[in-house]
């Protein structure tokens, strides 16, 4: 996924392109963090609440689900 990001970002300057390229970088990287810490918490829960085998699929369906998106 490394490899996507250097694509991902000059894509998001490129779509907005009267904006500048720090401000579209820093609201991906802002959004990606929170996404990350809100994603960290509920797979918490999840794992002390059901089972670590139901935090396994609901990643792994996360996963598959970003992979067909891209």
């Amino acid at each position: 996924m490394t490899g996507y990001l250097p694509i991902g970002f000059e894509f998001a300057a490129e779509i907005t392109f009267p904006a500048a390229e720090g401000t579209t970088g820093g609201l991906l990287n802002a959004s990606a963090q929170i996404f990350g810490m809100l994603l960290t918490l509920a797979m918490g829960q999840v794992m002390h609440g059901i089972s670590t085998f139901w935090c396994n699929i609901i990643m792994s369906t996360a996963l598959i689900l970003g992979t067909f998106l891209t």
